[in-house]
C-alpha cells in the first residue's frame, strides 16, 4: 500500500481494531498497544490545536513509521 492511501484509510479510523486492520492490510504489524499509540496520535493531529500547530495525520504517520 502507498503512503497516499494510508494516509487516506489511517485517516478516517476510529478504533485501535481499525488502526490494526489498515496497518496490517499495508505489511505492518503492529501490537495493540502500539495501535492505541497511532491513534492518539492520529487523533492529536486532527484536532484543532495540532492544525494550528500545522500537524497532519501524514506527519504523525511518517513519525510513526518512520
Amino acid at each position: 500500500m502507498d503512503q497516499k492511501t494510508l494516509v487516506e484509510k489511517l485517516s478516517k479510523v476510529t478504533t485501535i481494531s481499525e488502526v490494526l486492520e489498515v496497518t496490517k492490510e499495508a505489511g505492518k504489524s503492529l501490537t495493540v498497544e502500539q495501535g492505541d499509540m497511532l491513534l492518539q496520535r492520529l487523533f492529536k493531529a486532527e484536532n484543532d490545536t495540532g492544525k494550528l500547530m500545522g500537524d497532519s495525520v501524514e506527519k504523525a504517520i511518517k513519525e510513526f513509521f518512520g
